[in-house]
């Protein structure tokens, strides 16, 4: 409920207000009143209004001085004049204060708790400003942190080509397209007494090995100006990925300390067993992918081998099997080109074909299956970002990525994989078809815009868009909330205020520019909408 202060030196106009306005309907409370300016302010220092309503000629202080003082020190009271001098240069700097709102003294009570009601609006919406404003700020980091993590996961598990790397991306993520980079997988060994029974401390267990990397990380990244990201890749995976512009040298140099650093720290800290793949250099953002295709090579070969080590790519390449996954690019590119062009069912026979396809290899990598899996889920993510325009918290969506990691067969992830996409498909022809019907209500909108001075009717809308007059109405009431004539009338009596705040126009002039023929009729839909007649709203 919204607070108001009444100042006037005439008593009755003071005993008028509070009695005769409807306080109680308009949300608002009367916490006093003053006869003068400096009886206000002082009020004002016991308890501060959300609202003043204030005459202009009074003793000791008069209105303007008032509200200079209010204006300066309380910016945000809204501030009414209510004074029986029309005088214009009064108006004009009040207006200077940030007056807005006047009536007239005597004013009827219903064009008082009109103004009032305007004002507790005008209220209402700059506080729901505001609290948009702040959560935007409180969510802001976080999804510029959700954006920076998925678009590095998209340079980590797809090819990017060089034009796809825009500037706004590279921002995002504080280096050049040529920066030199290194990926580093790490991968936790799960000790054998954390079965599934206790997937909780499990998870616990991994949440802490996390917070140990990433403050090794970013302490060492601090030190020697690195630029860093690490990405909670699985279950039991962690990958970093570390550039240093203009020195490949050196950048080999400092990863290697920075992995070494971590393995010593998770060691002394938590006693968990790690093992650490390392890639080369590469030295360019669209070569990210093979950096870490080569860092889960790394951990690939040495996966039978000694723990609490650090394995490179350079060392283990020579012993990777000779049976070697081709990763389908061009499968994948045709799938995300059917996700941008919403080619519902070719991308669904797309992705059979390629599970059928994956029964006649020799060698299927799970590591890669989960790779593709998650390059495609992240594509219909990204897809859905920019269809809804955030309209879910970037955090929620993202949680679908995270269950790709909890099976352990390729043959239930291949399933379960199918099985998004087929929801999203669904999903996606719900929401365009949703957007068609939008789509029309919002051109029944735009005639009614342009042509609501004319007389114009449902029917005549529906055959000139070639659809049923009935669907027509029963879909704009649907998507609106309110049926044709309703919006028709209301849009029109708006455009009618405007006219009449101009005061050039007869009540049946005004009538008649809106497309009413009949002013009587006007007038009556007028007083229904606004509560008063035309000739009131003078």
């Amino acid at each position: 409920m919204k607070s108001i202060l009444i100042i006037d030196d005439e008593l009755s106009v003071r005993e008028g207000l509070t009695k005769h306005v409807n306080w109680e309907r308009l949300q608002i409370q009367v916490i006093g009143t003053a006869s003068n300016g400096k009886q206000a302010l002082q009020k004002m220092e016991e308890q501060l209004p959300d609202i003043v309503i204030t005459d202009i000629y009074m003793p000791e202080m008069d209105g303007l001085t008032l509200i200079k003082e209010v204006n300066e020190k309380h910016p945000y009271i809204s501030i009414i004049i209510h004074s029986g001098y029309n005088h214009f240069d009064n108006a004009r700097k009040a207006i200077q204060y940030g007056v807005k709102h006047f009536f007239l003294k005597p004013s009827p009570v219903t064009e008082i708790e009109t103004v009032l009601q305007e004002v507790v609006q005008e209220i209402e919406a700059e506080e729901m400003q505001q609290t948009i404003l702040e959560t935007y700020r409180e969510q802001r980091p976080v999804y510029l942190t959700f954006r920076k993590d998925s678009f590095i996961r998209n340079l980590l598990f797809n090819r990017y080509v060089s034009k796809d790397l825009t500037a706004e991306s590279q921002e995002l993520i504080g280096v050049s397209a040529e920066t030199p980079q290194i990926v580093t997988s790490i991968m936790i060994n799960r000790p054998p007494y954390l079965t599934k029974v206790h997937e909780r401390d499990w998870q616990l267990l991994k949440f802490s090995v996390g917070n140990i990397l990433s403050e090794t990380m970013k302490h060492f990244s601090e030190e020697n100006k690195l630029t860093t990201h690490l990405v909670d890749y699985s279950d039991s995976t962690y990958v970093m990925v570390v550039f240093l512009p203009e020195n490949s040298l050196y950048l080999e140099q400092l990863n290697d300390q920075l992995v070494h650093k971590m393995l010593e720290n998770v060691l002394y800290y938590l006693k968990v067993s790690v093992m650490l793949g390392v890639s080369s250099i590469k030295s360019n953002l669209h070569l990210l992918t093979d950096a870490y295709l080569e860092s889960m090579q790394a951990l690939e070969v040495a996966e039978y081998e000694e723990w609490n080590k650090v394995y490179y790519y350079q060392d283990t390449k020579s012993r990777a099997s000779s049976e070697v996954f081709v990763y389908p690019f061009e499968t994948i590119k045709e799938i995300h080109g059917k996700i941008a062009d919403k080619e519902y069912e070719q991308l669904l026979a797309i992705w059979h074909r390629f599970v059928n396809g994956l029964s006649e290899e020799k060698y299927s990598p799970f590591y890669m299956i989960q790779t593709i899996s998650i390059n495609i889920l992240s594509a219909l993510m990204m897809d859905d970002h920019s269809m809804e325009h955030i309209d879910e918290k970037p955090l929620e969506k993202s949680s679908i990525l995270i269950e790709v990691y909890n099976y352990n067969t390729i043959n239930k992830l291949l399933s379960w994989t199918t099985e998004q996409l087929t929801k999203w498909v669904e999903h996606s022809k719900e929401k365009l078809a949703s957007k068609k019907t939008s789509k029309l209500v919002e051109r029944v909108k735009e005639h009614i815009h342009q042509y609501y001075d004319q007389e114009i009717t449902l029917t005549e809308i529906a055959d000139s868009f070639y659809v049923n007059r009935n669907y027509l109405s029963q879909l704009f009431k649907k998507i609106t909330g309110e049926t044709f004539v309703n919006y028709l009338n209301n849009y029109r009596i708006a455009k009618a205020k405007e006219l009449l705040k101009e005061k050039r126009y007869m009540v049946y002039e005004v009538s008649e520019m809106v497309g009413y023929q009949n002013s009587t009729y006007f007038s009556q839909v007028f007083k229904a909408i606004t509560g008063v007649s035309p000739s009131e709203y003078f």
